[in-house]
C-alpha cells in the first residue's frame, strides 16, 4: 500500500468565485490541498476548523472584509503565526496607508503579511511565494 503524501493546506478567502477557481486549480497543480471561503467571517471559521498552513486573502470583500480578518488572526496567539498573502486590485501603497492609519486609530500597529499582491497575480508568483514561505518556516533558523 502506498502512503499518501501529505498536502499542505492552503486557506484562500475571496468573494470572487473565478478567483477561488483560479487559487484552487493552481494550488491543486502545485501539490497543494486548497480549502475556500467565500468572505472574512467563513474564513476565520475555517482557519480554527482547518488549520492551514497558509492563507491567501483578498482585501476589499462585503460584510467581514479581508483586512478585519487579517487583523482578527495578528492578534490571535494562535493563529498569528500562520503566513499571509494579501491579493487586491488595489495597490499595495493604498493596502499599506489602510493599514497603517487603521493601527493608529486602533492604538497598536500590525506588521504586514508576507506578501501584497495585485490581481491578477502571476501564477508562478504566488507557488514560488508559498514555497519560499513554507520552507523558510520550517527550518531551524526560519
Amino acid at each position: 500500500m502506498v502512503k499518501k503524501e501529505k498536502r499542505p493546506k492552503i486557506l484562500v478567502v475571496d468573494d470572487d468565485p473565478d478567483m477561488r477557481i483560479f487559487f484552487s486549480a493552481l494550488l491543486k497543480t502545485g501539490g497543494f490541498h486548497p480549502i475556500v471561503a467565500g468572505n472574512g467571517k467563513e474564513g476565520l471559521d475555517k482557519v480554527k476548523k482547518e488549520n492551514p498552513a497558509f492563507i491567501i486573502i483578498d482585501v476589499p470583500m462585503p460584510d467581514n472584509g479581508g483586512m478585519q480578518m487579517y487583523r482578527c488572526l495578528k492578534q490571535d496567539k494562535t493563529l498569528c503565526c500562520i503566513p499571509v498573502i494579501m491579493v487586491s486590485t488595489i495597490d499595495q501603497q493604498t493596502f499599506t496607508h489602510y493599514q497603517k492609519t487603521k493601527g493608529v486609530r486602533l492604538g497598536h500597529d500590525i506588521s504586514g503579511p508576507e506578501a501584497f499582491l495585485e490581481k491578477p497575480p502571476e501564477a508562478a508568483e504566488v507557488l514560488d511565494l508559498i514555497r519560499e514561505t513554507l520552507t523558510r518556516s520550517m527550518s531551524p533558523n526560519g
